[in-house]
């Protein structure tokens, strides 16, 4: 009888273990990040945007324990991580990358050997644009950028979808322009009335309310850099006339103290985007200057 007794006390002990040992490497991972976001609270006006641009034989700089994120000054697409990181005033460090001459330690930072990538652990980064934003938000609770109602998430998410559209219009504007069709302009021009069109419906200043939210900073770096187009007549121009409450939109969130921060002088932007049509962009500008 004791012996039944202590197998089936064994029996319950691993059966136990077996189910709770994942279940601690899960909060192993999570409640340091919950505790780091704590933390992690501060202003973004000390952190230094413009770093050297790492490229190939560039050591790795030693992890200090702060949230890292990989970047490229000029990315659009890392730029969303970054707006996300300022608005919600969490303490951070940047590690730009040089993208044509990628480090060799990269792929180890960010397994497709993109940017952004987030390292909130030595070594366990996340990446993704999108992903990183909704990982911030959801681990650090100040200031939520994403709505809580399903409806309008799923609208938000849908906003973002559709600047793919502004994407195209712009890399075609920079790298090809002979390629831009009649599709691209009207899918273009469909991107910015939809746009128009929510901002028009809910009534707010911006997409998220009266201040930014997950869609504005989503969306920002393609009509940041579409904006230098504004005194041309090329195909990407935003007529005010024809857009007037996105115009609006476009002058409120350059004042948007997460976006003013990071905002790329119309002159330097050009000089990349030149050197970067020719496959050989000068990362260093901001520092040249």
């Amino acid at each position: 009888m004791i012996m039944s007794t202590l197998s089936f006390a064994m029996h319950i002990l691993v059966s136990s273990y077996k189910v709770l040992a994942p279940v601690g490497q899960l909060l192993e991972y999570v409640l340091p990040y919950r505790n780091m976001a704590a933390k992690a609270i501060s202003g973004s006006g000390s952190i230094n945007f413009d770093t050297k641009h790492l490229k190939k034989g560039d050591p790795l700089p030693p992890y200090n324990g702060k949230l890292r994120i990989y970047n490229m000054r000029y990315c659009p697409f890392a730029q969303r991580t970054i707006l996300a990181l300022n608005a919600k005033h969490i303490d951070y460090e940047v590690v730009n990358i040089n993208l044509v001459e990628k480090p060799e330690w990269l792929p180890r930072k960010s397994a497709f050997g993109k940017v952004p990538s987030i390292e909130i652990k030595e070594d366990v980064c996340i990446y993704e644009s999108l992903v990183t934003v909704e990982y911030l938000d959801e681990v650090y609770p100040q200031r939520p950028l994403l709505p809580k109602d399903p409806v309008k998430k799923a609208f938000d998410k849908i906003i973002v979808e559709t600047s793919g559209a502004i994407h195209a219009m712009f890399f075609k504007s920079v790298t090809s322009p002979d390629t831009i069709t009649e599709a691209t302009i009207n899918g273009y021009h469909g991107a910015l009335k939809f746009i128009e069109d929510q901002l028009k419906n809910r009534g707010t200043t911006f997409l998220g309310g009266d201040e930014p939210g997950y869609a504005d900073y989503m969306i920002w770096p393609w009509f940041e850099r579409v904006q230098g187009y504004k005194n041309t007549d090329r195909p990407i121009k935003i007529d005010p006339i024809k857009y007037p409450i996105l115009t609006q939109y476009i002058d409120n969130m350059f004042k948007d103290p997460a976006v003013s921060q990071y905002v790329i002088p119309n002159d330097i932007m050009e000089k990349f985007l030149n050197g970067y049509k020719l496959g050989n962009p000068n990362y260093e500008l901001l520092n040249d200057n």
